[in-house]
């Protein structure tokens, strides 16, 4: 890095009875931002007491129904430099926290105005449901203030194009929103906005899409699918092959609603992937909801086709505001693509995706069960049983497993009998003594 100058960071947040999250909302600033501000727009709880109590600056905002109203009024109290401007149920890890300081310093002296990170959403069981890109550290400037009743964005209100540094593969916000509890909170607000937004602009394709969103969380999925159908017929054509995040989502989620009903067409499916395709070849989304679809419906073929072109496209561009539900959910798709392969007779290709799998997590046993069956394929083809099963366990061996440890004979025991590949289960048996082999019989039969 380059001369590293004192830069102050504001940590900026609006607030309604957060006492859950507000300790853990401040704390991560702790040493590393000059101020924090907490806005308050009408808590009933114990937020202002506890905000105050760990030396937040509190001010009060009186709720009109405005989130950029009551955003850019606690932008107004803020004297940083920079700007990080959180959610009550959003944090950085202590790691990132430091990564953060560090990359404002190096950049403040840029013409950076603002910095693009990662932001994790995560289940009440603290599982990754999505990964997206957020723009939430930006400049002190007068002309950067946030546009929108909701679902509100920066904008410059000077003209001025918004110069952008993206770290998202370096620093990611955590945050817990998605939990069931905090939906339920959000659910009935947000869709109040939403459509005083569409009652003055109807054909607003962007909060048509935030109102398809409501409808999904409201587990509407009909009334959804026909609010993003008509929020794409209203996108300009002015936006094809311009990568937009938000936009793009609505087809994914179209696609998404789509792939799931098992009456859904598959002429009325891939109508709507060709146009999302159009407009975004780079979102690597799309092709993983219309895999999920095929396979649903046994069609590995094309179930395989599309996953490799959904992998491909996020190797090549990446997940930086795109390709949310593929990157999330990156395990599960290389484990759908295995079983694919293997259903498709490319058992060379279903060895090789398991194998990867497995040296990342070696313990999944239905991903080391479809590995023993596309051999045990493999060699009943080629004419191979009575070498493959000592060669499998030399290669398992090798490259997976510590035969050493009882542990992992008796997983690969277990895998080798859910594929009934009975020479590989008496070669498994056979690495144990008459006493363990005692008790593995005792516990394969509880």
């Amino acid at each position: 890095m380059g001369r590293q100058g004192k830069v102050r960071i504001s940590q900026c947040m609006i607030v309604k009875n957060e006492e859950r999250n507000i300790v853990r909302a401040l704390t991560w600033g702790r040493g590393i931002v000059s101020e924090q501000i907490v806005v308050d727009t009408g808590s009933t709880d114990r937020t202002v007491e506890i905000a105050r109590q760990m030396g937040a600056k509190v001010y009060h905002f009186q709720w009109m129904n405005d989130f950029s109203a009551a955003k850019n009024y606690a932008i107004s109290k803020a004297y940083g430099e920079w700007i990080v401007f959180l959610d009550a149920d959003e944090y950085f890890s202590e790691d990132d926290a430091k990564k953060l300081l560090s990359y404002v310093r190096e950049l403040h002296n840029t013409t950076c105005d603002r910095i693009m990170t990662g932001l994790i959403n995560l289940d009440d069981e603290g599982n990754v449901l999505s990964v997206v890109a957020q723009s939430r550290i930006f400049r002190n400037r007068p002309d950067l203030r946030y546009e929108g009743r909701i679902h509100e964005h920066l904008i410059s209100t000077a003209g001025k194009v918004i110069e952008t540094a993206d770290i998202v593969s370096d620093l990611s916000i955590f945050h817990t929103g998605y939990k069931k509890e905090e939906l339920r909170k959000k659910k009935g607000r947000n869709l109040k906005l939403i459509q005083a937004e569409l009652s003055e602009d109807p054909d607003n394709y962007k909060m048509l899409g935030y109102l398809g969103k409501e409808y999904m969380v409201m587990e509407k999925y009909d009334q959804a699918a026909e609010v993003f159908q008509k929020a794409l017929s209203h996108m300009p054509d002015e936006g094809k092959g311009v990568y937009d995040g938000t936009t793009s989502e609505i087809a994914m989620r179209l696609i998404a609603i789509l792939a799931a009903n098992c009456e859904t067409e598959e002429k009325v499916l891939l109508e709507v992937y060709s146009r999302a395709v159009e407009y975004w070849p780079e979102e690597a989304d799309y092709d993983y909801m219309v895999a999920q679809y095929y396979t649903s419906h046994g069609n590995f073929q094309s179930g395989e086709k599309y996953l490799t072109r959904a992998l491909d496209l996020l190797e090549k561009h990446g997940y930086a505001c795109k390709s949310m539900q593929l990157s999330a959910n990156i395990k599960k798709a290389y484990e759908l693509l295995a079983v694919c392969c293997y259903n498709n007779e490319n058992l060379s290709g279903c060895v090789k995706v398991t194998t990867a799998i497995l040296k990342e997590d070696p313990y999944l046993m239905s991903t080391l069960t479809i590995l023993l069956l596309a051999f045990r394929k493999d060699a009943e083809q080629n004419g191979k049983e009575e070498d493959s099963a000592g060669e499998l366990a030399a290669f398992l061996g090798r490259f997976l497993y510590n035969f050493q440890a009882m542990k992992d004979r008796l997983f690969v025991l277990r895998a080798a009998m859910a594929a009934n590949y009975e020479e590989l289960v008496i070669m498994i048996k056979g690495m144990f003594t008459p006493q363990e082999l005692e008790i593995v019989e005792q516990s394969l039969q509880n």
